[in-house]
């Protein structure tokens, strides 16, 4: 696989890392972004409201105001956490990228999780040989509150054939989206 194509699946998000976890593709991005306009759009708003003077702020007002604008800054806060950590990884890919190598790969599944009310989430292994060595890799990513390892997005890539990206330099295993 050349370099561009490496780039463009990572531009699109199109790889998820066994130890990091997944990229947002553009749809997830749009949301976020989307989210972030929503929330600025409260803030205009109380600006628009305290700039009419007819405006009668009575505690009922101010109440729904503030609750509607600390939901807002919760909201910015973490679209900012995710597109924060959403560049770093991006980064260390792209450094994972270099000198990767696309494998046929075989994946397993672990174990499944269901912690009360959460989606399932799985834990997989990936077996596949690199010049001529045989090599088996499990999923170690850990997510909000979750156990290291098992992970919602591994669900479709369990037990079937996927192609993947090795970094032997970083011994990084990278899933190729379907």
């Amino acid at each position: 696989m050349q370099n561009d194509e490496k780039d463009i699946l990572l531009k699109h998000g199109k790889l998820i890392s066994l130890s990091q976890g997944n990229i947002l593709d553009n749809k997830q991005r749009f949301v976020g972004w989307f989210a972030v306009a929503v929330s600025c759009l409260f803030f205009i708003f109380t600006i628009v409201l305290l700039a009419i003077p007819q405006v009668e702020w009575d505690v009922e007002l101010i109440a729904l105001m503030s609750i509607c604008d600390a939901g807002a800054v919760a909201m910015i806060s973490l679209c900012t956490y995710v597109f924060i950590k959403n560049k770093k990884l991006k980064q260390k890919l792209r450094v994972w990228l270099y000198d990767a190598v696309e494998i046929n790969a075989y994946s397993k599944k672990i174990d499944e999780y269901r912690g009360g009310m959460q989606p399932k989430a799985t834990k997989i292994r990936i077996d596949f040989y690199c010049n001529d060595a045989a090599f088996r890799k499990e999923s170690t990513v850990k997510v909000f509150g979750g156990q290291s390892g098992y992970v919602g997005w591994f669900n479709n890539y369990a037990d079937r054939k996927v192609d993947i990206l090795y970094s032997p330099q970083y011994d990084e295993v990278m899933i190729i989206k379907d």
